[in-house]
């Protein structure tokens, strides 16, 4: 591929099977719709940490603070300058700094008449990530933008997820050892560890329940969530209802040493057994290796969490 920013003669290739990762969401802002469709198929293939883009279209700055209201786990918006005014694409960025109060979505103003707004001016004034003209975004430069802005968008999601774990930690510690502040430090620790360890935002931490337990792979399964992460958050308090592998957990449990793990299609499943011979299972989506500190971080985790579990179910039936 030469590198013009001309894509007319490029085949497109149907998706041979479906994404599992969940996407980058991408906002387009411009008022030209051939910049739209040029956009989407020169990154029609592109993927970071295995996770496709999904485009979103916004053809002026009031269509645009719809979609940013909508949603606020746009990745990058890509921003033309002059749409329905001059100065509609400045007026964006501001507004989805200081009165949307989004700092974590990169921002990349796009123009296609740089004399309007000159670069020095509007990288000074408005807090934005870049500033390219229309004419010199090759296909090569959209591609290195791309891997440059979405890396700092994952590390800074990375962060904030780092912070709200630290968050729920620091609220737990006022009273440690009843059920519930042991609950919240779980879920603490967890959105800690899988933000630093993790590229993946899909972990769930269960007890498990062994009474009528078989490795049958029943719907009725016995792993009831008491931390998690990512789209199992919502699930905390019910059953673990997931595409898990009950013949890997299964084995695990076979196994004599307190702690067993397995890695199995980019799937962390990490088992604790508990002197009282209790089980804690720690599923992590979206792993392929882990480094031998990585790994005792977790086996760590499991055998701490585990640990207070128990006591504050302890000192509850005392009460």
């Amino acid at each position: 591929m030469t590198d013009q920013f001309l894509f007319a003669d490029e085949p497109t290739t149907p998706a041979t099977q479906a994404e599992t990762r969940e996407p980058f969401h991408i906002l387009v802002v411009d008022d030209d719709e051939e910049i739209h469709v040029i956009t989407r198929m020169a990154l029609s293939d592109f993927k970071l940490d295995k996770r496709p883009l999904q485009f979103h279209s916004a053809y002026s700055g009031e269509e645009a603070k719809r979609k940013l209201q909508e949603r606020d786990d746009y990745a990058l918006m890509l921003l033309d300058v002059v749409m329905e005014s001059d100065h509609a694409g400045l007026d964006i960025a501001r507004w989805t700094r200081e009165v949307l109060q989004n700092h974590l979505v990169r921002i990349v103003l796009r123009t296609g008449q740089p004399g309007q707004a000159p670069e020095e001016e509007v990288i000074a004034k408005y807090d934005i990530d870049d500033y390219k003209e229309k004419t010199e975004l090759t296909y090569r430069k959209l591609v290195t933008l791309m891997y440059s802005s979405l890396r700092a968008f994952r590390d800074l999601q990375s962060i904030e997820r780092y912070k709200s774990g630290l968050e729920r930690i620091i609220k737990a510690s006022a009273e440690i050892f009843s059920a519930q502040s042991v609950n919240q430090l779980s879920q603490g620790i967890l959105e800690q560890l899988v933000a630093l360890l993790t590229r993946s935002d899909a972990a769930a931490y269960c007890k498990l329940n062994l009474e009528g337990y078989t490795a049958s792979g029943h719907d009725d399964e016995p792993f009831s969530i008491i931390a998690a992460t990512g789209k199992y958050k919502e699930q905390v308090g019910s059953r673990l209802k997931q595409e898990h592998d009950q013949q890997i957990i299964h084995t695990l449990r076979q196994r004599k040493e307190p702690v067993a793990y397995e890695i199995h299609n980019e799937t962390y499943y990490g088992l604790y057994r508990t002197s009282a011979k209790h089980f804690y299972l720690l599923y992590i989506q979206g792993i392929s290796e882990l480094s031998d500190n990585d790994k005792n971080l977790l086996t760590l985790f499991m055998n701490n969490t585990a640990i207070a579990f128990e006591h504050a179910e302890l000192i509850s039936q005392q009460r």
